[in-house]
């Protein structure tokens, strides 16, 4: 067995004691520790609590598991929008919110946080690499979700909506391309600090 065998054993092990004590706040920071190897972990916990189960739990505790965030399989497109539309907010709404709370000026920085935001919005940008400033922002402008963006970073997106709801007729390939094409560079300063908060 070598040192990362023995670190995700290690990470799987303070993750069930955590559990078991209901300190569920103490698990992300455990896992943080897992770097790329934070889903085996999870899948590790996964496999022993289904052969241990779990310590004869009232169906509250069960419940109250089920709820926490860090077992919250969706991904930042099936988060966002809903939480957007809860609050009755329009998107341009929240980007204005989102340029005043992050100090993003210019109509060029507004337009690109616009722009970044739909792709992230629409599951174009990948969840994991937006900077926490931003995920916070998000986070406090879209009722409290913080924790919940903050669990579910690292889940996979799906295809995004031009994929997912083809009505152009053009063909599915052509479709996954367009999205998965390199952006647009930024050309002023504030178009940079967008790219940056988005991690693109």
């Amino acid at each position: 067995m070598d040192e990362r065998e023995l670190l995700l054993g290690e990470l799987m092990a303070e993750v069930l004691a955590a559990l078991d004590e209901r300190r569920f706040d103490a698990v992300d920071p455990i896992l943080e520790r897992a770097g790329d190897d934070r889903q085996q972990v999870l899948d590790m916990v996964e496999v022993a609590l289904s052969i241990r189960g779990p310590a004869a739990p009232s169906a509250a505790v069960v419940d109250e598991l089920a709820a926490a965030p860090m077992f919250d399989e969706r991904a930042w497109t099936d988060i966002l929008e809903p939480a957007r539309h809860a609050l009755g907010l329009k998107r341009p709404e929240l980007v204005d919110r989102l340029a005043e709370r992050l100090g993003v000026v210019g109509e060029a920085g507004r337009a690109r946080l616009a722009e970044r935001y739909h792709e992230l919005e629409s599951g174009l940008i990948p969840a994991q690499g937006v900077a926490p400033a931003l995920s916070g922002a998000l986070g406090d402008l879209l009722g409290g979700i913080g924790e919940t963006l903050r669990q579910t970073r690292y889940n996979a997106a799906g295809l995004g909506p031009a994929v997912a709801f083809n009505r152009t007729g053009a063909p599915l390939d052509l479709l996954m391309d367009a999205s998965m094409a390199p952006p647009d560079e930024p050309t002023t300063d504030a178009e940079r600090v967008v790219d940056d908060l988005f991690g693109v």
